[in-house]
């Protein structure tokens, strides 16, 4: 049975994802504790113990600052959770298993303008990129990014969003699925949404 390791563990979009596929994979649910994405030392450390075929980078982190009167420890929090932390772990992996599967979970904003998202914004277009440069490096690896998803993390950014009009974890989880299965060409970005979701997972 081949290993899944998905980053950011406890959140909902890799409990979803681990809920699609646990009955045919072995999957590892990490959460910040466990592993910090932004310790070097923690990360080779973690994937020295592991056989990983499979690593979805998904920890994720995004608290929104005008770049005027912002946090600067948080905007590079965000960035060293959301851009270096796909690069940390990926290298780990791939250091062990060259032919390993990585599937980075980028996100909508990587390319829409959130005024006061700019780290987040700017660490996802950078994981874009980054998955485009290693599939050119010959690296599998392809990008999905979810628009907006009911999520424990939007709930708490915007508490009175209609939740209707939310992508569901669990239809992204099954896009996930359709990466894993190689059904998008290396270097891809795919984003998903709740009006685009059903035409993916019917292609």
């Amino acid at each position: 049975m081949k290993t899944i390791v998905i980053t950011g563990g406890n959140g909902d979009i890799a409990q979803s994802i681990k809920k699609e596929l646990e009955k045919e994979y072995n999957i590892l649910t990490p959460g910040k504790e466990e592993l910090d994405v932004t310790d070097v030392k923690r990360v080779n450390e973690y994937f020295e113990n592991q056989n990983v075929d499979i690593l979805i980078n998904n920890a994720g982190y995004v608290v929104p600052y005008s770049i005027g009167d912002c946090d600067i420890d948080s905007e590079k929090k965000a960035i060293d959770i959301n851009l270096f932390g796909t690069f940390n772990c990926t290298a780990a992996v791939l250091k062990r298993n060259a032919s390993a599967k990585i599937i980075n979970i980028g996100s909508s904003a990587a390319s829409k303008v959130h005024g006061t998202w700019s780290s987040y914004c700017a660490a996802k277009a950078g994981v874009v990129m980054a998955t485009m440069c290693w599939a050119d490096d010959g690296y599998d690896v392809v990008c999905i990014s979810p628009g907006r998803t009911a999520t424990k993390m939007r709930k708490g950014l915007y508490p009175d969003e209609d939740q209707t009009t939310l992508l569901e974890p669990e239809n992204f989880a099954k896009v996930v699925r359709r990466a894993i299965n190689g059904n998008y060409e290396k270097g891809s970005h795919i984003n998903v949404t709740k009006q685009n979701v059903g035409e993916l997972l019917n292609d």
